[in-house]
């Protein structure tokens, strides 16, 4: 089955816009089919965007894993001056994400690949591509401790009955803390840091 987490060169090319409002500014990103939530601003991602936005000032480097068309890489980019890396494996996607970068003049590392190869960020956000399964969200999780700082905030939404709760204690058993910022409509933010 076909789903955003790979290349599937036989999806229809079908592009659209849509329209959300995030802390009273309003964006409009190009999208299509193929891409992960293609035809409105996913309820995560709502919810991750404006509770990082209410904990976070401004971090130096920031880092959105798995950023579908841009819409956080956007977002942040516009409230914070940081230096936004952006990294998703959907080469649709990464290619709306370009267009989106551009449209609001943002510069950007973005990536087409799959996980994090290199660096160390401030703050990373991750919305887990739970389709793909359990090993391989684990796998995005290890990578993402792996390159944070060391005072570094790692900053995932999850939906409880997918999987929140395994996840804080997949993280705590990897020495790392565990803070549930926010629930709201069944998900769970969680801010995660490396354990001095």
């Amino acid at each position: 089955m076909s789903h955003y987490f790979i290349n599937d060169e036989k999806v229809k090319d079908q592009p659209f816009t849509f329209s959300f409002t995030i802390k009273g500014k309003n964006f409009e990103l190009e999208s299509n089919q193929g891409v992960f939530s293609k035809d409105k601003l996913d309820e995560g991602t709502k919810i991750l965007l404006n509770t990082v936005l209410d904990h976070e000032t401004s971090p130096k480097t920031v880092l959105d894993l798995g950023c579908g068309i841009g819409v956080i890489g956007v977002v942040l980019s516009h409230f914070w001056k940081t230096e936004m890396t952006m990294i998703d494996i959907n080469t649709r996607a990464c290619e709306l994400a370009k267009k989106n970068l551009e449209k609001y003049s943002i510069h950007a590392s973005l990536i087409n690949g799959n996980g994090i190869k290199e660096g160390f960020y401030e703050c990373i956000l991750l919305n887990p591509p739970i389709r793909t399964g359990k090993k391989t969200i684990y796998s995005l999780f290890d990578q993402c401790l792996e390159h944070l700082d060391e005072n570094g905030r790692l900053w995932i939404v999850m939906r409880k009955q997918h999987g929140a709760q395994s996840a804080v204690k997949y993280f705590e058993e990897n020495k790392a803390t565990v803070e549930r910022v926010a629930r709201d409509k069944g998900y769970w933010i969680m801010k995660i840091m490396k354990t001095r």
